[in-house]
């Protein structure tokens, strides 16, 4: 019984330690601002701060959503360089309806972009 209380403590921790991971890679490999984590996140800058310094635990919901943004983050630096992608998403394009993919990642539509690019970047190549 003691085993598995310890097991599960140590499964949770390490939950919580990936999302903050998550955030610090997104706000990085994005170069993102504190307005636009908390568009991404859907959450006060506040809570945002909160949660990547371990003063409060992240939710079950918001660990799972900041695992597939992770994941699309991931999948961007597959069409981007890493030194790029910053930039890249800043441009305006017909890809977002005249938008940057920057302003869908702040309406929290990270996995929407990542799909975009993929596909466009497919058909090119």
């Amino acid at each position: 019984m003691f085993s598995l209380a310890v097991a599960e403590k140590l499964r949770a921790e390490e939950s919580q330690s990936q999302a903050r991971q998550a955030i610090r890679r997104l706000i990085s490999g994005l170069e993102l601002s504190s307005e636009d984590i908390v568009g991404l996140l859907g959450v006060s800058a506040d809570t945002a701060k909160q949660w990547e310094s371990s003063e409060t635990l992240i939710p079950t919901e918001a660990r799972a959503m900041l695992t597939r943004a992770d994941n699309a983050l991931s999948r961007l630096l597959t069409v981007f360089r890493p030194e790029r992608l910053p930039q890249g998403i800043r441009q305006k394009a017909d890809l977002f309806q005249g938008d940057s993919a920057r302003d869908w990642i702040r309406q929290g539509r990270i996995q929407e972009v990542a799909d975009l690019y993929e596909a466009a970047f497919a058909y090119l190549g």
